[in-house]
C-alpha cells in the first residue's frame, strides 16, 4: 500500500484498519493512507462484539460507570467513587503530558512482532501468521504533532514487504493514539471522568472521550470495494494519577446507526517506559497492541509487541 501523503499539510497521521479495509485518519478533510496488524491476556481482549449501531447510540461519555463496566471487562476493579481532581484539571495536566510526548518525540527503531489471526464466527482462530520487523518512527523536530512517519524494514534496514492473511490488513501508527488528548485537539471531543483503576502497576484516572461530529478535525475513513465510511472514534484513557502519563488507551468507533457493515472495530494500546542512553527524558511508547475487527461477520485480530527500542538516525530517506 502506498505510503506517500495525499496532502502536504498532514503527514503521517493514521489509524488502525481491518479486513478488506483501507483506513485514513484525516485533518480538516485531508489524510494519509494507513497501511498494513502479544499478549492478549495483558490487554483484556474480549471476543464479544461491541456493536457500533444497535438499540443505543449513547457514547462512552454519556454512559455511567456501571454501564461501562458491564460491557468493558477492561474496567474490572474500577473504583468509580474515588475522589479526584476536577476533570478540567486532569485534562489540562494530561494535555501537557501528551503535548510533551509529541514535542520531545525522537526518531526510534523497535523490534516489532506481529501476529495476524483470522477468526471463525465463533471467535476461535481459523488461521495465524507471524512476522518480525524493525519498526521505525521518524520524528521531524519543530513540526506539528501529526508529522511522525512510520516504516517497517527487514533486518538489513530495507523496506519490508507486508505479508498478510487473505482479506486482512497489517495495522500500524499506534504512536498517534494519544493525540485525542493533545491540547490542540481536546476541543474536538467530549470527556467524562469514569473512576480510578490500577493499570500496569499505576494508579490511574480513567477518562472517557467521544469525538464531536460537529467539530472533530481528526477522522477515520474506512473503505472497501462496495462502500466507504467516514467515521469518528470514542474510547478510554488510563492516566497516571501522579505523572499524568498515558498508560493505556482503548478506542472504538463512535456509535453511528448508518455504519451497518461494521459490527466492531477496537484498538487497545499499552504504553511502556523507555530510556535512551544520553537522554534524560523518559519516553512512554507503545508496548502491546491488540486490534479486533468484525466486518459483516469477517473477524480478524492483530497483536503487536514492541521491544528493543533504540535511537534511530539516518541520512537516507526511506522511499516506498
Amino acid at each position: 500500500m502506498n505510503q506517500q501523503p495525499e496532502c502536504q499539510r498532514l503527514r503521517g497521521i493514521g489509524a488502525p484498519i481491518a479486513a478488506l479495509v483501507a483506513a485514513w485518519l484525516g485533518l480538516s478533510g485531508a489524510g494519509r493512507p494507513s497501511a498494513a496488524p502479544l499478549k492478549a491476556s495483558s490487554l483484556g481482549l474480549q471476543n464479544n462484539p461491541r456493536a457500533v449501531g444497535g438499540d443505543s447510540l449513547a457514547t462512552i461519555v454519556e454512559k455511567k460507570p456501571d454501564q461501562l463496566m458491564r460491557t468493558l471487562p477492561e474496567l474490572a476493579g474500577l473504583d468509580a467513587a474515588a475522589s479526584h481532581p476536577p476533570l478540567p484539571e486532569i485534562l489540562n495536566k494530561a494535555g501537557q503530558s501528551v503535548g510533551a510526548y509529541f514535542r520531545n518525540f525522537v526518531s526510534t527503531s523497535a523490534l516489532e512482532e506481529t501476529v495476524q489471526q483470522r477468526l471463525k464466527l465463533n471467535g476461535k482462530v481459523d488461521e495465524t501468521y507471524k512476522q518480525k520487523y524493525r519498526y521505525l518512527v521518524i520524528s521531524h523536530s519543530g513540526r506539528s504533532p501529526t508529522d511522525l512517519e512510520e516504516y517497517r524494514t527487514d533486518k538489513k534496514g530495507r523496506p519490508a514487504g507486508n505479508t498478510v492473511l487473505r482479506g486482512a490488513v497489517l495495522t500500524l501508527r499506534f504512536s498517534y493514539i494519544p493525540i485525542y488528548l493533545h491540547p490542540d485537539f481536546q476541543s474536538d471531543s467530549n470527556f467524562s471522568y469514569v473512576g480510578q483503576q490500577t493499570m500496569e502497576g499505576h494508579r490511574c484516572y480513567v477518562v472517557g472521550f467521544a469525538q464531536r461530529p460537529d467539530t472533530a478535525r481528526l477522522w477515520v475513513k474506512l473503505t472497501e470495494e462496495s462502500f466507504s465510511y467516514k467515521v469518528l472514534l470514542e474510547g478510554l484513557a488510563w492516566i497516571d494519577a501522579s505523572s499524568y502519563q498515558i498508560i493505556r488507551m482503548y478506542t472504538e468507533l463512535l456509535p453511528d446507526a448508518s455504519v451497518r457493515d461494521i459490527k466492531e472495530q477496537t484498538t487497545e494500546v499499552t504504553f511502556g517506559e523507555v530510556h535512551f542512553k544520553g537522554i534524560d527524558v523518559v519516553f512512554w511508547l507503545p508496548h502491546d497492541v491488540v486490534v479486533y475487527s468484525d466486518w459483516s461477520g469477517r473477524k480478524f485480530r492483530n497483536y503487536h509487541r514492541y521491544s528493543d527500542y533504540q535511537l534511530y538516525a539516518s541520512q537516507t530517506k526511506l522511499i516506498y
